[in-house]
């Protein structure tokens, strides 16, 4: 399509276009577009609004420094356009059931870039109920309604929301909602191509967050888990759960182990006279915890693992500190002192 390149700061790399383009709003993000003029290419994924107007920041430029009030070829990434359409479209669908079924009217509503959140006054969190809307929401998808959209001449009583607008633009889906909007919307439900509610969560007392994806956006997430499913199955060499419960029962019997280990330590260090000990296979947690130990019983006591890791505790503990430092270690710390010692030190 044509546009007009109205002005370009390239210190602050924004610039500002005429052309049928979706500049952001009402929750949901702007288009992205690609911009060719006379020696210049710009591309923009993001605006923002101001009293200037809607200004678009550069992602990347090429070429000759763009000259303003010159007519250009826009480029609209449509399948950014199409995967936002899908939300917006779910999302009336969504809250018209949500407030249909439930008395819970929509407050906020944003799409990011991976997911979207609708946040519903007065909800609760009963999973039945959550399960129910998803379902209807793709009852209502493969019905293939026809999504209208249209500037009307007077304001509607049945709107689902208020609007100030003397002539608000509508998109209607007949039977399901008519709200007045300034987005973009699939033009049949048929098109939103699925929907999935990923979290219910409670903001605050008053609202619960839903956080959704539909269409592409949806099949992607799903691609996504299923790789991660697929590394972790090639890591695990089995079945996820049960090779995760595996190793959490492992991780608690080492860590039953670790706890008598440490008390036979700490008894054999009780017996002993010697301070320094040294090329200990023990990780800086479990040497804090002995050092803390002598320093409930006032015996001095210097620690140092195999990586050369130290820790030190007890009456004498800042004196054996110095004359670590004085051979380069770092460190330092208050009743337990902790660090490293340099290579040549270990």
């Amino acid at each position: 399509m044509k546009g007009k390149l109205l002005n370009y700061d390239p210190e602050k790399g924004l610039f500002q276009i005429e052309a049928c383009i979706y500049e952001g709003g009402g929750g949901q993000p702007a288009d992205r577009i690609k911009v060719k003029g006379p020696g210049f290419y710009i591309e923009s994924d993001e605006a923002f609004k101001e009293k200037g107007g809607t200004f678009w920041k550069v992602r990347s430029i090429s070429g000759e420094v763009p000259k303003t009030e010159v007519e250009v070829d826009v480029v609209i990434d449509e399948l950014w356009r199409l995967e936002v359409s899908q939300q917006h479209t779910a999302q009336h669908i969504f809250s018209a059931l949500a407030e249909q079924l439930y008395g819970w009217p929509s407050e906020g509503f944003a799409i990011f870039d991976d997911e979207s959140k609708i946040e519903l006054l007065g909800a609760d969190e009963d999973p039945e109920k959550y399960a129910q809307l998803e379902r209807q929401v793709n009852e209502v998808i493969l019905r293939q309604i026809p999504v209208r959209v249209y500037v009307t001449e007077e304001v509607d009583e049945k709107l689902r929301k208020h609007t100030d607008y003397e002539h608000p633009r509508i998109v209607e889906i007949e039977g399901i909602d008519k709200c007045a909007c300034g987005g973009t919307h699939v033009t049949n439900t048929g098109y939103v191509g699925g929907f999935a509610i990923l979290k219910v969560e409670r903001k605050n007392t008053r609202y619960v967050r839903v956080i959704f994806a539909a269409g592409i956006r949806l099949a992607r997430i799903a691609k996504n888990y299923i790789e991660r499913e697929q590394k972790l199955k090639n890591l695990l060499t089995g079945d996820v759960e049960e090779r995760v419960f595996q190793l959490l029962e492992q991780k608690k019997q080492l860590e039953l182990e670790k706890k008598n280990l440490l008390e036979l330590v700490k008894v054999q260090i009780a017996q002993s006279d010697e301070v320094f000990w040294k090329n200990l296979p023990l990780d800086m947690q479990s040497m804090k915890q002995i050092a803390a130990y002598c320093n409930e019983k006032d015996k001095d006591i210097v620690l140092v693992n195999q990586e050369g890791y130290f820790a030190m505790g007890g009456p004498n503990a800042n004196m054996h500190f110095e004359a670590f430092r004085e051979k380069g270690a770092s460190g330092g710390g208050k009743g337990v002192i902790t660090g490293k010692l340099t290579n040549n030190d270990k």
